[in-house]
């Protein structure tokens, strides 16, 4: 039988009518939405320039051409030179129509994402890359092709690539999600003070969306005085670095750490988006070489927030 604790808030004395303190916590600035003109891609473009309107955050448009680096990562064909500028002007008119499509379509009142775009050819990871140290880039958001809980979310060598070399906070979204009103933000946590920079960073989104965090912790023995202890020097370190109240806590006893977080989030319901920190690679790992028993797990359609491990 399945334990899963209620949730806990940690600051239980702070009340949340305080969130207006939180003014002063940096917001996102900059959301570059990745493309190839999929439906798929562009779904998780429409989605990240939603979620740009409820961060009030200007949105830059990508297209990489992709040019194959001579390692067999990259499931693409080398085309001959004169092809790419082609291509490349082909990329210029798709964005601009996915601008315009954008622009024309919101009819809604309030802040409205300054919308620009960019083509850059080469390998697609290294291209990213560029940009981010061009630019002031606070999340990356791609389409997957994933519609059956969290192991399909980052299937595909480009994603996978992705995720391992993006340097700012990556969103994954599957084409079956839809961006309404984010009431919580999960952050999958093994309780290491060195995850509160991330959880830092992650305050800052769910300040600006008002978003509680609830902090989901996957266990695989039931409580005992060690691990009390790991969470309450958790807990003490967080008090300190942290100052974002609206932050709970919920355990389950599972020996997978991916079915222990669908339930953890099945049981707070629909609205909410996952965040882990990409620094050890188990709960990544669990995904790319889980079992048939994950593999065919329950539908969880939730946006994944993978966060790197040394964020700025």
């Amino acid at each position: 039988m399945t334990m899963i604790t209620s949730r806990v808030f940690l600051f239980p004395e702070i009340c949340l009518t305080e969130l207006s303190l939180l003014i002063n916590i940096p917001i996102m600035k900059t959301l570059l939405l990745l493309t190839d003109f999929s439906a798929t891609a562009n779904h998780a473009v429409a989605f990240g320039y939603d979620f740009a309107k409820m961060l009030e955050a200007e949105v830059i448009l990508c297209n990489v051409v992709n040019v194959p680096a001579e390692i067999p990562q990259y499931e693409s064909i080398l085309l001959p030179i004169e092809q790419y500028s082609r291509i490349e002007e082909e990329s210029i008119e798709g964005l601009k129509r996915l601008k315009k499509q954008l622009e024309h379509q919101d009819h809604s009142k309030g802040f409205h994402p300054p919308v620009s775009y960019l083509c850059q050819t080469g390998v697609l990871t290294e291209e990213i890359d560029d940009v981010i140290s061009k630019r002031q880039i606070d999340l990356i958001i791609m389409g997957t092709h994933a519609s059956s809980g969290l192991r399909h979310l980052l299937l595909g060598n480009h994603t996978r690539y992705m995720v391992d070399a993006c340097s700012v906070p990556l969103l994954l979204v599957s084409p079956e999600e839809n961006v309404g009103k984010i009431k919580w933000i999960a952050f999958a946590t093994d309780l290491n003070i060195a995850e509160i920079p991330a959880l830092n960073r992650l305050a800052e989104f769910a300040a600006r969306l008002q978003a509680e965090i609830i902090l989901m912790n996957v266990r695989d023995e039931s409580p005992c005085l060690e691990k009390d202890l790991k969470k309450e020097q958790f807990r003490t370190e967080l008090v300190k670095e942290c100052h974002y109240p609206k932050i709970s806590f919920q355990s389950v006893v599972d020996h997978s750490i991916v079915k222990g977080l669908e339930k953890l989030c099945r049981e707070n319901g629909k609205n909410g988006l996952l965040s882990i920190v990409h620094r050890d690679r188990n709960f990544i790992n669990e995904i790319l070489t889980g079992s048939q028993t994950q593999k065919l797990a329950k539908k969880l359609v939730l946006p994944l927030m993978v966060m790197p491990s040394k964020i700025k």
